[in-house]
Order: structure tokens, then C-alpha cells, then sequence
């Protein structure tokens, strides 16, 4: 590491919250374009790259790094990206595989789409108001992120933070990727 960089991290470790947001500003943009690289997908890169920081931040004092932080970081973020990537491969294909099954299955998994659609207006429901809110109006009434921030009187970065903290309770409690998430929403609320 440089010495800077040793500066910055045992700042970080000693939860030092302004190095630790100075660090996040200055390389959130070159992270997320790497990870984006990879998801091609803004949501699920900007997902990505916030649970890395977040990692960082709440398990600093217990990780050892032998490089540099950003090296590290730069190769965080490219395993949990390939990562997301093969776990949407594997459910792309679980989702061929269920088109071509028999049509005495539709019913079957026409009752599988109903039940995770259930699940999901549960998670929707059960997110905090304000973050329903800015959730509901970015995806579904197709606000951009400073129309939404100047309806509701809050930051851009406030409006950000609610959404991948929508998208990840979403994940945890259904299990499913964020991209998989979205079409199944996206159905779901049409036909309400």
C-alpha cells in the first residue's frame, strides 16, 4: 500500500466515517463501471459495489490486506460481479427449463408466479414508508432519481440509498436476483 492509501484504511478501520465517505465518493464511480462491465445491468452494478463498501466498513478491523485497498477493492467488486452474473445464467436457464416443461405444469407454475408474487408485495409492504414510497416511484411510475428527490423534498442520494436498500430486502426475502425481481414487479403491477 501506499502511504496514503495505509493512512486511509487504518482510518477506516478505526471507523473513521469521513474517510471512510471521502473514499467512497472519490472511487464509487470507477467501481460501479467495473462492475457494470460485467452485470450490464446499473441496479444490480450499484448493488454490488455498495455491499462491498458496506463489507468493508463493518468487518475493516478483521480483514487483512496485502496489496492495496483498491486493488483489493477492484477485485471484490469483479468476484462478486462474475458472481451475480452466474447466478443469473443459472436462473435464466432454470426459467427456459420451465417453458419447456409440459403444459399440465402451467397450472403449477402459474401457482409458483402467483406465490412469489404474494411474497413480493409482502416485501414491498413491509419496507419502511419513505422507502416505499421512492421504491414504488422509481420503478413503477418511471421517476428519475431527481424528480423523485424533488417531489419528496430529499437528496438524490437520499432517493439512491432507499432504492438499494429496497432492492436488497427484496432479494433477502425472496431470494431472487434483482433483474428477476424487476420483470416479476414489472408484471405483477401491470395488472393492478
Amino acid at each position: 500500500m501506499t502511504p496514503t492509501e495505509e493512512i486511509i484504511w487504518q482510518q477506516i478501520r478505526q471507523k473513521n466515517i469521513r474517510a471512510f465517505e471521502n473514499y467512497y465518493k472519490e472511487h464509487y464511480k470507477e467501481f460501479f463501471l467495473v462492475s457494470h462491465r460485467y452485470v450490464k445491468v446499473s441496479a444490480v452494478a450499484q448493488e454490488i459495489v455498495n455491499d462491498i463498501f458496506i463489507k468493508i466498513w463493518e468487518d475493516a478491523e478483521r480483514i487483512t490486506i496485502e496489496s492495496s485497498l483498491k486493488s483489493y477493492l477492484y477485485r471484490a467488486v469483479i468476484n462478486r460481479s462474475i458472481n451475480a452474473l452466474n447466478k443469473q445464467k443459472r436462473e435464466m436457464q432454470n426459467q427456459r427449463e420451465l417453458a419447456y416443461l409440459p403444459q399440465e405444469s402451467f397450472e403449477l407454475r402459474q401457482m409458483e408466479v402467483n406465490e412469489l408474487k404474494i411474497q413480493l408485495y409482502k416485501a414491498i409492504d413491509a419496507l419502511p414508508e419513505q422507502c416505499k414510497k421512492v421504491f414504488l416511484m422509481s420503478r413503477f411510475d418511471s421517476l428519475k432519481q431527481q424528480e423523485i428527490a424533488d417531489k419528496l423534498g430529499i437528496s438524490i442520494k437520499t432517493v439512491k440509498n432507499h432504492i438499494t436498500h429496497a432492492l436488497k430486502q427484496l432479494r433477502k426475502s425472496t431470494g431472487y436476483s434483482v433483474i428477476i425481481l424487476l420483470v416479476l414487479l414489472m408484471d405483477f403491477f401491470k395488472y393492478q
